[in-house]
């Protein structure tokens, strides 16, 4: 009894450390082609960064950022798939946790 106690109490608090981040515009990061500024349902700033040494999801900045990092093909993949789902006129949801997840427009 004690131990399936103990394994909702772990999948329940794993659960609660992801995140889903709603996109809900991609702006240019300054003059930066393959950067983008996005607009989220976080209060702390993010980047989707394709272009940089350190290509990846930034949340936050300096030294309180969080990096998520990507290959180039997969950055540049997912920069395509917030840019249609923006285009549609729909969100773009990011799930987080230790790394990413997935990402999908938002239903």
């Amino acid at each position: 009894m004690k131990f399936l106690l103990v394994m909702v109490l772990v999948c329940t608090t794993l659960n609660a450390l992801g995140e889903e981040i709603k996109v809900q515009e991609m702006s240019a990061d300054g003059e930066l082609e393959r950067s983008f500024v996005l607009t989220t349902s976080l209060p702390d700033k993010v980047v989707l960064d394709c272009q940089s040494f350190i290509q990846g999801l930034r949340i936050g900045e300096e030294e309180q950022a969080v990096f998520y990092l990507l290959d180039p093909h997969e950055c540049e993949a997912m920069q395509d798939r917030v840019k249609a789902s923006l285009k549609r006129q729909q969100l773009h949801c990011i799930d987080i946790d230790q790394d990413i997840r997935s990402d999908y427009t938002c239903s």
